[in-house]
């Protein structure tokens, strides 16, 4: 049992990454999955901090690219990293997304009303 232990304490971490690190915290929940969002300019970090048994990157993407919008009031261009910590593009006031930084897990995603006030969120892995 002690060897779990460590894992256990990592599963809700929430600590901020390079370039989030004295940004205010922001903690929301969209479709079941808790984040903690951490806004830089045009970025945003989300940190999954619900605990699922092996998500999908594209549905944590999603969720995590929705709930961005709802709180920033920009658009999610892209998304980027793994299903524990992602990296979000914004396109605000007429400005365009910052360039996409190389990765293996690249997702170009479109933001439409889904009707009755759902927002959604459609992405594609590039």
């Amino acid at each position: 049992m002690i060897p779990f232990v460590p894992l256990i304490l990592l599963t809700a971490c929430d600590t901020p990454g390079p370039g989030f690190s004295g940004a205010p915290a922001v903690k929301v929940v969209e479709a079941g999955t808790s984040f903690t969002l951490r806004r830089r300019g045009n970025f945003v970090e989300a940190i999954r901090t619900s605990s699922h048994m092996l998500p999908k990157f594209e549905d944590v993407a999603r969720n995590a690219g929705v709930a961005t919008q709802a709180q920033t009031g920009c658009r999610a261009d892209w998304v980027l990293g793994d299903p524990t910590m992602m990296t979000i593009g914004l396109e605000c006031d007429g400005h365009r997304a910052p360039p996409l930084p190389r990765r293996k897990h690249t997702l170009f995603c479109e933001y439409f009303d889904a009707g009755q006030g759902a927002l959604d969120l459609e992405c594609i892995r590039a």
